[in-house]
């Protein structure tokens, strides 16, 4: 039986505005397996980075966790102080690869000290170690000339090797979890496939475990285990990724399945779109968010929001699920 290294439990976080505090995300519920990658999906705006930004505890300001429990290795972080979880957990046992490699490395400091400056942090090297760690990481990425590349700024390297930095920079603690938050977003298809793979080579070389943020369904195909998807700071359907990919359930999931184009599809076929925009924090509609955009949405929808169904192997925030609508479509 594999062992849970991360457990999320009834997380909500707050986001104080100009017009008042708001949900941002409510009530999350879910776990990631050793070696296993879980992707979290979604538009924008649905609440896939605050969970991750939650769990590093990294939040902007005005916001904060307003409820539930993070456990890494069984310790429930939430508990601990911030001293303690800055040094005997992040780096250590959870590391993030952030989305954009420009705004996330030091402009003014060459690659090599940004590294090394992890390295001492958290392993208590001298100077000349951490180097060579820092080195041989670099290496392990995949950058080429390392010796070369680690006396360089980041304006120096592409945004391929830029992203191969972050993940040397996160990997280079071995830690037990990396959070990768749309590492592949602004790369080419080329240079994607090859961070991706990177990726799922050193999550089996390092007994490693990725929570993967995306709004990419084919990317989420090709690496995923089991699949989440969120809908305005909520997680509408969970599952795994075949059956999420086979038997989606949810009007939302399938929603975003027929969005994705196909080697099938030829230049003259329209993809079909899901019509609306995911409302703003602040603009939350009456029961289920997603019923004003939702072609099967019933009374109910509009007042109540649903609960969690079971169906298959999948867990389906969904009225269309309930005993009642499942008789009536017998």
């Amino acid at each position: 039986m594999s062992k849970t290294v991360l457990e999320v439990k009834d997380l909500s976080v707050k986001f104080r505005t100009e017009d008042g505090v708001f949900d941002a995300v409510e009530h999350i519920n879910f776990s990631l397996d050793e070696q296993k990658t879980l992707a979290i999906v979604g538009e924008s705006g649905s609440g896939k980075s605050v969970t991750s930004l939650a769990i590093m505890q990294l939040l902007a300001e005005n916001g904060h966790i307003s409820n539930g429990e993070i456990f890494i290795d069984g310790v429930d972080i939430l508990k601990l102080s911030q001293p303690v979880v800055q040094h005997t957990i992040l780096g250590k046992k959870i590391s993030m690869i952030f989305q954009e490699p420009m705004t996330a490395l030091n402009p003014i400091l060459k690659i090599g000290d940004q590294i090394t400056e992890c390295i001492i942090e958290h392993q208590k090297t001298n100077k000349k170690e951490a180097y060579e760690i820092a080195l041989e990481t670099l290496k392990l990425v995949g950058i080429p000339t390392p010796e070369r590349r680690i006396n360089q700024f980041p304006h120096e390297l592409s945004g391929g090797m830029r992203q191969r930095v972050m993940i040397a920079m996160a990997l280079v603690t071995q830690p037990k979890i990396m959070i990768a938050d749309e590492p592949t977003t602004a790369l080419d298809v080329t240079i994607e496939a090859q961070i991706l793979n990177l990726l799922e080579e050193l999550k089996k070389s390092f007994k490693t475990s990725i929570l993967f943020v995306t709004h990419d369904l084919n990317v989420v195909a090709d690496i995923a285990d089991d699949v989440i998807v969120m809908y305005c700071g909520q997680i509408i359907e969970k599952g795994p990724v075949i059956d999420i990919f086979e038997t989606p359930h949810h009007p939302y999931t399938k929603g975003l399945l027929l969005t994705m184009p196909t080697l099938e599809d030829h230049d003259s076929r329209i993809l079909p779109t899901i019509r609306g925009v995911v409302p703003s924090i602040t603009r939350r509609p009456s029961g289920c968010y997603f019923h004003p955009r939702c072609a099967s949405k019933m009374d109910i929808c509009v007042n109540q929001s649903p609960p969690v169904y079971k169906v298959g192997n999948s867990e389906v925030k969904c009225f269309l699920y309930s005993d009642e609508v499942q008789h009536e479509k017998r």
